[in-house]
């Protein structure tokens, strides 16, 4: 892999992570039309989404210090309320309720063999159903916050995150519209949809490395620069979907989803 096809994927990756658009489903696509295929690219795929981890860890910091101080009775003097403030105990529990679900489909599913979703036209007809997911997602203003999210609101978040997995099918569009569609608070949904990416991600990371760790062999310098630029693009990626989902513009991205979807069939079947 050279330094500018690294260099695309991680800009499509530092999109595609945060946007609702499935970065999977992009990633199969590119990797697909560069003609990469081998394991050598699940180590890149890995890669890049442990630098998205980085940056939500550094976009939420404060978040993050807030929950620290909250498991561990720390008065939040001078610390600057988050979303998750009085119900850090709470939050942690919903975190570990939505991890359960999100474990048992996501390996079911790598049971089964990601390679047979990784057809182009089958990543476009997901692409096609995460579009119709935000579209069903718009328009929700109830706004619950933490304090009243359930058990129930938990796990439902947790297993369309399991089904995410898929490529074409995106983690943040479908959990962030999952949670609108319970009536959850605009802001709490996108927080509490990264935060529990963060054990989905490094445990789905931990699996594949275990997977290409004895097979790989590449010129590690592209694969860096990867995931430094995957990590800077997917900090900004964060302020804008923080931004769309609380003007309500979430589901506007189906317009993109939609034809792209679309003419990936149409280029796979007709042309």
């Amino acid at each position: 892999m050279s330094y500018i096809e690294a260099i695309i994927l991680a800009v499509l990756q530092g999109l595609t992570e945060f946007l609702p658009v499935s970065s999977s489903g992009h990633l199969v696509l590119a990797q697909y039309w560069f003609g990469h295929v081998e394991d050598t690219n699940f180590l890149f795929d890995i890669m890049l989404h442990c630098a998205t981890v980085v940056a939500i860890v550094v976009y939420f910091r404060k978040d993050w210090i807030a929950l620290a101080r909250g498991l561990l009775g720390m008065p939040s003097t001078g610390v600057e309320d988050s979303v998750f403030s009085g119900a850090e105990w709470h939050t942690v529990k919903m975190v570990v309720v939505a991890s359960i679900p999100t474990a048992i489909l996501g390996l079911s599913i790598q049971k089964i063999g990601l390679d047979v979703f990784s057809r182009p036209d089958i990543v476009g007809s997901l692409l096609i159903l995460t579009g119709i997911i935000l579209w069903i997602g718009r328009g929700k203003t109830i706004g619950r916050g933490i304090k009243s999210m359930s058990i129930r609101d938990a796990f439902v978040i947790g297993l369309v995150q399991g089904i995410a997995v898929l490529p074409g099918i995106s983690r943040s569009g479908s959990t962030i519209a999952g949670g609108l569609l319970l009536g959850l608070e605009r802001e709490l949904i996108v927080r509490f949809s990264l935060l529990i990416s963060i054990p989905a991600i490094l445990g789905a990371t931990l699996l594949e490395m275990l997977k290409v760790m004895d097979t790989v062999d590449v010129s590690i310098g592209p694969y860096f620069v990867g995931m430094g630029v995957a990590a800077l693009v997917g900090y900004w990626s964060i302020g804008i979907i923080l931004r769309l989902v609380k003007q309500n513009h979430f589901h506007r991205f189906s317009y993109y989803l939609w034809p792209v979807g679309f003419g990936i069939i149409f280029w796979m079947h007709v042309l």
